[in-house]
């Protein structure tokens, strides 16, 4: 399919490029000896502003061309150039130390990303976002339950502000819950994209991809086949996987058709020695234990050989 891309209305004013993208591909290990195409020969510019959903057939395409935008993976070829300040992707797995206590976790972040004067602000933030008192937030991250922690990742991705703002898969959150804690995230979350460029993995979150996103991306066995509406894109997947799950439904009937084809042929086949065997046990008459045949006299078979009396 042809690359389609959205037009600009803008006149000759061209937006400020945060993200491109120049002839980059991906390809990651498929079992012992083959590749499996993350994405190839990808030309794309993302700019300020722009809100773009990624869609794709496997969550592992969207996923890894969301790595290697953020900067956190590298292509295998070509090359992803930033002009700005790049979020990693919202809701990826972090490098929370499990034995430090959250507000370390959470100030080890801030030492990196946080502006000047503001760590103890952001770190304020944070503890507000999870709802934790003072005790819960200087204790271990390995004592807090699990969707606890989920939220901890979440508040540090949403504490500091980037020109472009990389949304993963986020598990635990509900965008249209109403939830007190859903909807400071909401409102935090809406903050930071404000006037800022936003990426968005679609697969698993369509919802969130639909609500704040105007552009989509579609990537098809590595390729980058349509830019545009995300309710167009959104149908292209889903076609994609019926077409996809259609083949590999006929694969399997065909391959059942000639296992049992086999199994049907070798019920037949003679040269079988092992049906040589029975036919060969079913000819023979069967022996009782004690049974001994009856031998039989030459002469006795032969009368025409008996003495004469003279």
């Amino acid at each position: 399919m042809q690359v389609l891309h959205k037009m600009s209305d803008s006149g000759n004013s061209k937006p400020r490029v945060m993200i491109e993208a120049r002839n980059a591909s991906k390809l990651l290990p498929d079992g012992v000896a083959s590749l499996k195409k993350a994405f190839v020969n990808l030309d794309l510019n993302i700019c300020q502003g722009d809100r773009i959903a990624l869609f794709s057939v496997n969550s592992f395409e969207s996923r890894v061309l969301l790595d290697c935008l953020s900067g956190v993976d590298k292509p295998d070829q070509g090359d992803i150039l930033h002009y700005g300040s790049v979020s990693w992707p919202l809701g990826s797995n972090q490098a929370f130390h499990r034995r430090l206590s959250g507000y370390m976790n959470a100030r080890f972040a801030a030492e990196v990303y946080s502006q000047p004067g503001r760590i103890e602000k952001d770190l304020r933030l944070i503890q507000d976002l999870i709802g934790a008192d003072d005790f819960t937030f200087h204790q271990p991250l390995g004592t807090w339950n699990a969707p606890m922690r989920k939220w901890l990742e979440l508040a540090v991705s949403l504490a500091f502000e980037f020109d472009a703002t990389l949304v993963g898969r986020i598990s635990n959150w509900d965008h249209r819950a109403l939830h007190p804690a859903s909807v400071r995230m909401r409102e935090l979350f809406e903050q930071r994209i404000d006037g800022r460029t936003l990426l968005v993995a679609a697969p698993g979150q369509n919802r969130l991809a639909l609500d704040y996103c105007d552009e989509g991306l579609v990537i098809l066995n590595g390729r980058l086949v349509y830019r545009g509406d995300p309710e167009v894109c959104l149908l292209m997947v889903k076609e994609e996987t019926q077409r996809l799950r259609y083949e590999r439904r006929q694969r399997v009937n065909a391959r059942i058709s000639r296992l049992v084809a086999d199994s049907n042929t070798d019920e037949c086949n003679s040269d079988d020695p092992d049906l040589d065997d029975v036919q060969e046990a079913e000819s023979e008459p069967e022996v009782l234990p004690g049974d001994r045949p009856t031998p039989v006299s030459p002469l006795a078979a032969a009368p025409d050989l008996w003495p004469r009396s003279v």
